[in-house]
């Protein structure tokens, strides 16, 4: 069944999609806070929105991910994160939440698919201490409780 996305641009870094809000910070970082359920249609308005936020950056892309009030994700929008995450523009991607369901999806699509520039967190903090780092070395790819 297919849904209609309602897409509201509110300025030219912030952008909402449905319930979700995307916006473009610290120059190359794609913050997107992750409402409710996740469907197929909502995830091709995200990538097509993510991408359009890419265009606009000089170099590669980062993404934080707010998944602290995500719902459940259909099989066809995780396979849609996974092609926005190995886009050949997306350099790191960092998602946290304290819920269950966050932490779930995040150590499926991990461990899963093998994104070895995926990384979650508890807090947006660390998420974003990992996406400013050099390197990937000293963030740890398991969950876990230090981070």
């Amino acid at each position: 069944m297919l849904q209609n996305i309602k897409i509201n641009q509110i300025s030219e870094n912030e952008i909402w999609v449905g319930k979700n809000k995307l916006s473009l910070i610290n120059d190359n970082i794609i913050y997107v806070v992750s409402v409710g359920e996740q469907t197929s249609q909502m995830a091709i308005a995200h990538k097509s929105v993510c991408l359009n936020f890419s265009s606009k950056i000089n170099g590669k892309t980062n993404y934080l991910i707010d998944l602290n009030k995500c719902g459940k994700n259909s099989p066809e929008a995780r396979k849609i994160w996974i092609e926005l995450s190995s886009h050949k523009n997306t350099h790191k991607v960092a998602t946290f939440g304290l819920n269950p369901v966050a932490r779930v999806i995040a150590s499926f699509v991990i461990g899963v698919y093998n994104q070895n520039n995926m990384r979650f967190f508890k807090t947006k903090e660390k998420g974003l201490k990992y996406l400013s780092e050099k390197n990937n070395i000293e963030a740890p790819k398991v969950l876990n409780n230090n981070y």
